[in-house]
């Protein structure tokens, strides 16, 4: 790996480093001495322990006990009472004389084997062993854990994980053996499948064209601005590719570094562990000059580290800057509803009153409706829509709602009538309740007593070619709603948006003389407005969420109890014993790794499912809010989560240490120990951590979801259309990636602590895998999402503010080295090492002041290099006519009366993503919106094929412009004449004759006729 990564490096480093090419890259040995003392008492400090090894013994014999460098190549130093040499971890390269029975016995030691021909106190090869015998391959006796079989240490939990083996094995043919059943069932019921997955291609995000195609894959999200899916996508993924960016650079400072220091003789003792096997060997090469390189390397890192947090910290700002403006001009002049809405509360709570409207008496919308026109508002006011109570009736309501839309469907198709009780089947008789979970057919729908006479008639005589809709329509479907009450809460819409800032500074009277009202302009659209929450109070939204941190932290305890805890114990178990990490390199390492990844996954998933439910439970007013609290409870989990691993990653460093003959008093003195610990880390990182996850996440999430869902609706009879859409809807595009870009920059970050040369190699990593989330998350918004709306800027302004955070932790990391952090790992004992100390103080005070000021920066200089928002010149109409949900049809309840209380024909249909085509014209409510069906959507094959064509179309383009631009430019060389003709736009420009045009002339006697 080595060799690969320093072939690379070099591939990756040659365009920086063309005008390097020579003379530039200088041993670090010919540098002038004159300022080397003032570098050893930077980073070594005063009086550490490493001088004491600095004379280098020839060919005299050193004390017992006494501690020297690495003697020259073949000389013996140690004396006949203590021959054999045994390396002492306080330092680098240094060794001491010692006897046979200590090199066998030594305390705070793994067992050791003394080479007589050697003269070198050899490591122990067998795990678990206490003590070995004078074979390296044999035990003697093994350590409390270990039985002992023939001179091997076998783990007494291997008992345990072979019965989880079995367990986990009938786990998966048992599910195996599911699929392949369910895969041979009939297809009984291909018809929902097909209404399915025609839903599910309408569902996703269209172009408002007339064709009402999908979006090309090779859609820029980066730069284009898709009205549907509102402002939030284009920041997110901007937020993207500026992580993209940050990495190449942070990859390419690195690499500099690095490449310079490549070719030091003591970065490859400091890669290797205490009594590896070619330590000693590597040890004899290195002089004092090579042991000063170790700290001039250092020293480049010291520079590095500040220059990527200097630049980390103002490119963040810049960013911030930069978003914020993208967000005002891609807004500006665009049509949204949020421009013609205010906010109202103090509004009495009011019942929904008699179950039909009554002769005389108006309904609430039209009461609330006249009260506004009767105020200073005047006729601006188009209408209201009211917040009613959701919170116990919302199942009640989409049910309705949901047959609703399946009679209209039926009828847009020209279907008889569609059957709400579907016949009992169960295919499986093994797990039908939860083949029935998943499809959600457990509970069965209520149907009005007028449908059972239309189900009972048509069973008789037939059904009809097609029922009109008022037979399926009236209050006789809403009886049940009739208690439901208001929350005193009112969108009031406006016709423009100047009409909507004139009302904001014009007051309205007290509703019926008693009730005053609040006004308040909102920045959201009716697409992100969850009508649910409107009778939450923020006190009790706030309790909620505390609550729901308090649930959090049980389930991550019982998760590292019941999961984590036992891989934990049993990686210790092996990682603590001598020759285990040796044991445990090739396969069983990768496989270490591969379990450790997915348990990060599985511990991940648990976290988002728990966050999200925290935040659905908390019932905010808009998806953005609900989303942003998904975020941060996510990150906040995560990063609990890792600090356990990293606590993990710690001990298995310090065991790996120990495994190669490290006492406790050496872990921390010993410069070694980074190189472990930063194994360790890239090891927990990569690929358990930024790889896997999103490797797997399209199976789990996309993939296998819609496979199953497909086979098992067509093996069941008794699964309507709309479950079955229901089922196969693509899942809602969501903005919780910004969390997990800011867990992947900490963790990256985290090894700015450390020093070692193959930090760029760890940030090469990071870009794989950021292009990897970028390139699914493309695909998965285009072509694997429903139509989801993010209006506001509010979830990326949170992403800027938890940027906070990777780069306080490189004003530590910059801080620890700084305040001499290499001396620490020189002369800090163990347990002064993580002691309050001036060093540490400094280190999280530089984390907190940057937290602090980079915080009050965004809060109150970024606003100022920010422009405002412009007025729009479009009016209610105009927006609602190129957009399907509006603030009418957005409200469930009030498309819910439209439909069976005013029975309005046309109805307002609520907005289903997807139902866009059953929208009608009725301007008497404000209903705009109606547009052709959606264009059949291509097969992925095609797609792919569509997109290469057009590549190959536009590249044909370019090298015929760039052709004739030529052509236009060679032609005064080859002796062309010129004349003028008004060719162009701009003015007059020349017409060449070219050579051809007078070749044509001699020929036939007359001039070429244009074009």
């Amino acid at each position: 790996m080595g060799c690969l990564q320093r072939l690379l490096l070099r591939l990756f480093l040659q365009l920086i480093l063309v005008s390097h090419a020579s003379g530039v890259v200088v041993k670090s040995s010919h540098v002038s001495r004159s300022w080397r003392p003032k570098l050893k008492g930077r980073l070594f400090g005063a009086g550490n322990t490493a001088e004491k090894g600095d004379k280098k013994l020839g060919g005299k014999e050193a004390t017992c006990f006494e501690t020297f460098r690495a003697p020259e190549k073949g000389s013996r130093v140690c004396p006949s009472q203590c021959p054999f040499m045994q390396y002492d971890l306080t330092g680098v390269c240094l060794y001491r004389c010692v006897t046979a029975d200590q090199c066998m016995n030594a305390p705070g030691m793994p067992p050791s084997i003394p080479d007589a021909e050697s003269g070198i106190c050899g490591l122990c090869k067998v795990p678990g062993c206490e003590q070995c015998a004078l074979n390296a391959n044999k035990c003697v006796k093994c350590e409390v854990g270990y039985d002992f079989d023939d001179g091997w240490c076998l783990p007494r939990t291997r008992w345990t994980w072979r019965v989880f083996y079995v367990v986990l094995g009938i786990v998966v043919v048992s599910a195996v053996a599911w699929l392949v059943q369910l895969a041979r069932r009939p297809v009984v019921n291909q018809i929902a499948v097909d209404a399915a997955l025609m839903h599910r291609s309408r569902s996703k995000i269209h172009n408002e064209d007339e064709e009402r195609r999908l979006y090309p894959l090779r859609t820029n999200l980066c730069s284009e601005f898709i009205p549907q899916g509102g402002i939030g996508v284009l920041l997110h993924f901007r937020f993207q590719r500026a992580t993209v960016h940050w990495a190449l650079l942070v990859a390419m400072i690195m690499g500099y570094v690095a490449f310079k220091d490549y070719s030091l003789e003591g970065v490859s003792v400091m890669e290797l562990e205490p009594q590896h096997e070619e330590v000693f060997e590597t040890c004899l090469s290195l002089d004092s000059e090579d042991r000063m390189d170790m700290e001039i390397m250092r020293r480049h890192f010291l520079y590095a580290t500040a220059f990527i947090y200097i630049v980390s910290f103002v490119g963040a700002l810049l960013f911030a800057i930069n978003q914020r403006r993208a967000f005002v001009e891609a807004t500006a002049g665009v049509a949204t509803m949020s421009n013609f809405a205010l906010f109202c509360q103090g509004f009495p709570r009011e019942p929904w009153g008699p179950a039909a409207p009554q002769q005389g008496r108006e309904g609430l919308e039209d009461e609330y409706t006249k009260f506004f026109r009767d105020s200073p508002w005047g006729d601006s006011v188009l209408g209201v829509s009211i917040a009613w109570d959701l919170h116990d009736r919302r199942e009640e309501v989409v049910e309705v709602l949901d047959n609703a839309i399946a009679r209209m469907e039926a009828e847009h198709r020209g279907d008889g009538p569609v059957s709400l009780q579907p016949p009992p089947a169960r295919s499986c008789p093994c797990l039908p309740d939860i083949e029935s979970k998943l499809l959600g057919v457990e509970s069965s729908v209520r149907v009005p007593p007028r449908e059972e006479e239309e189900a009972a008639e048509d069973a008789e005589n037939g059904p009809p070619a097609r029922r009109t809709s008022r037979s399926w329509r009236g209050p006789a479907f809403v009886e049940r709603f009739t208690d439901m009450e208001t929350t005193g809460g009112v969108f009031v819409i406006f016709d423009t948006h100047d009409d909507l800032l004139k009302a904001v500074q014009t007051p309205v009277p007290k509703f019926r003389g008693t009730h005053a009202i609040r006004v308040q302009q909102v920045d959201y659209e009716p697409a992100t407005v969850l009508w649910d929450g409107f009778n939450v109070t923020r006190s009790q939204r706030v309790m909620h969420v505390l609550k729901g941190l308090v649930c959090l932290m049980v389930l991550m305890l019982v998760w590292a109890v019941v999961f984590w805890g036992p891989y934990a114990y049993y990686v210790l178990s092996w990682a603590k014993v001598a020759g285990s990490v040796s044991a445990l390199k090739g396969f069983s390492g990768i496989l270490e790794s591969t379990v450790l990844g997915l348990l990060i996954t599985v511990g991940n998933q648990l976290v988002y499912a728990a966050c999200t439910s925290i935040a659905t439970g908390s019932r905010f007013l808009t998806t953005d809010s609900r989303d942003k609290m998904a975020v941060v409870l996510y990150t906040f989990a995560v990063s609990l989560n890792t600090v356990l691993d990293v606590g993990l990653i710690t001990l298995l460093a310090h065991r790996f240490q120990q495994s190669s003959g490290m006492d406790e008093a050496a872990f921390i003195r010993n410069p070694s120990t980074q190189h472990a610990l930063f194994v360790q880390l890239t090891s927990y990182i990569f690929p358990g951590t930024i790889l896997l996850p999103y490797l797997v996440e399209p199976v789990t999430t996309c993939i296998a979801p819609f496979f199953l869902f497909t086979r098992l609706i067509r093996s069941r009879p008794d699964v309507t259309s709309m479950q079955a859409q229901k089922c196969l809807e693509c899942p809602p595009f969501d903005l919780n990636r910004y969390g997990d870009m800011i867990i992947n920059l900490v963790l990256c970050n985290l090894i700015f602590f450390l020093t070692s040369v193959n930090i760029w190699w760890m940030f090469v990593q990071l870009i794989v895998s950021n292009l990897i989330i970028c390139i699914w998350d493309h695909y998965r918004y285009l072509r694997y999402s429903t139509r989801t709306s993010f209006s506001t800027a509010e979830m990326d302004v949170c992403g800027q503010y938890l940027l906070v955070f990777p780069c306080a932790i490189l004003a530590g990391a910059f801080a620890f080295k700084y305040q001499g952090g290499q001396s620490m790992v020189q002369d800090w004992e163990r347990h002064t090492f993580f002691s309050v100390r001036e060093e540490w103080i400094i280190v999280v005070a530089a984390m907190l002041s940057h937290i602090v000021v980079h915080s009050l920066i965004l809060q109150f200089v970024i606003p100022m290099f920010v422009g405002k928002f412009e007025t729009t010149p479009f009016t209610y109409e105009q927006a609602a006519k190129i957009s399907s949900c509006a603030w009418f049809n957005a409200n469930p309840v009030q498309t819910l009366r439209s439909i069976h209380y005013f029975c309005h024909e046309p109805p307002h249909i609520f907005d289903y993503a997807g139902k866009g085509h059953l929208h009608k014209v009725n301007r008497e409510i404000h209903a705009y919106y109606e547009a052709p069906d959606f264009a059949p959507e291509k097969s992925l094959v095609q797609d792919i094929m569509a997109e290469v064509q057009d590549a190959t179309e536009r590249a044909t383009t370019m090298i015929k412009h760039a052709s004739e631009r030529l052509t236009e430019d060679l032609s005064p060389r080859m002796g062309a004449t010129f004349s003028w003709s008004p060719r162009r736009s701009r003015g007059w420009s020349p017409r060449l004759d070219t050579y051809e045009e007078r070749r044509f002339s001699d020929i036939t006697g007359r001039r070429r006729p244009e074009a």
